[in-house]
């Protein structure tokens, strides 16, 4: 119902707001109610769950845009109707908190392992997710698309950038274990997609852009999986959300920081460079992570 932008961005503040608090916590709620036996496959759910419905939001919104009546409100009363069978499965589900404390608000500081084998491991893979580049393709799909190949159909760029998401999803369902759990498949897929869709970038080549898209959604899905499945190893089982609201926490700056810095950078250089300078941080970062060596050190 907004009609101005302040209200549109109050609107927003809330759905972030509520994100932000529901994610991890929903995610600690899966493994508490599958148990230690299950972790492989809240991980799985989990992480199925976020990339799903990132690839399927983007999708479905450009389809209503293009092909719907009123596109600036019909797909937001789409989804509010969405959510109530969401809103019923919560109230539904039983409480997995035996001993719950009155509700607070506050503020604390990001959790991490204490130990410091634990802590290097989790860290490596949080890293790893906030430089997924998700953030730096979903800001840039659009006006690639628009302004390099003159795509103006709403539902070809929600498309193009729900693959990424929907790729993710797959390799996150269909992946062999030992690509999850091994330290080099995501960081070399991660690599090799954003090398590849840069160049289709810089050729203004579509089908190498989505080639790129198909090996960084690759990357993603076996990024976030394996991160969630640390995170849910590692957490203490009584302050299992915590440690968890942490690695979304990294998860989310990933993607905030690229699209922030694309579009400061726009102001004063062209795209393409721009882009060529966030793509070489983030290969930087990902396999300065994935090269640090492992420690044993458990104080």
């Amino acid at each position: 119902m907004a009609d101005d932008v302040g209200t549109l961005l109050a609107a927003r503040f809330l759905c972030g707001l509520s994100t932000g608090v529901f994610t991890a916590t929903a995610t600690a709620a899966l493994g508490e109610l599958a148990g230690a036996k299950h972790t492989r496959r809240v991980s799985t759910v989990s992480t199925a769950a976020n990339m799903g419905g990132l690839g399927l939001g983007t999708v479905v919104a450009g389809l209503f845009a293009q092909y719907g009546a009123n596109p600036t409100h019909l797909v937001f009363w789409a989804y509010l109707v969405s959510l109530a069978p969401a809103l019923l499965a919560v109230i539904v589900t039983p409480e997995t908190v035996t001993a719950p404390q009155r509700p607070a608000v506050s503020v604390r500081r990001p959790t991490v392992p204490d130990r410091q084998a634990a802590r290097t491991e989790f860290l490596r893979a949080a890293v790893l997710a906030a430089f997924a580049v998700s953030g730096l393709f979903s800001s840039l799909v659009p006006s690639f698309l628009r302004e390099q190949l003159h795509v103006h159909n709403a539902a070809a760029v929600g498309s193009e950038v729900g693959l990424l998401f929907i790729v993710a999803l797959i390799a996150q369902v269909a992946a062999p274990g030992r690509w999850i759990s091994g330290r080099w498949p995501a960081p070399a897929f991660l690599v090799a997609g954003v090398a590849v869709f840069e160049t289709g970038l810089w050729t203004r080549s579509l089908p190498t852009f989505a080639a790129g898209t198909l090996l960084a959604g690759t990357g993603i899905g076996l990024a976030f999986r394996r991160g969630v499945g640390v995170a849910q190893r590692l957490a203490d089982t009584r302050r299992r959300s915590g440690l968890l609201s942490t690695y979304f926490l990294f998860a989310y700056t990933g993607t905030i920081v690229p699209t922030l810095a694309l579009g400061l950078l726009d102001q004063t250089i062209n795209q393409d460079v721009a882009t060529l300078i966030l793509a070489v941080g983030v290969v930087a970062t990902t396999l300065a992570g994935a090269l640090s060596r492992p420690t044993t050190a458990t104080t």
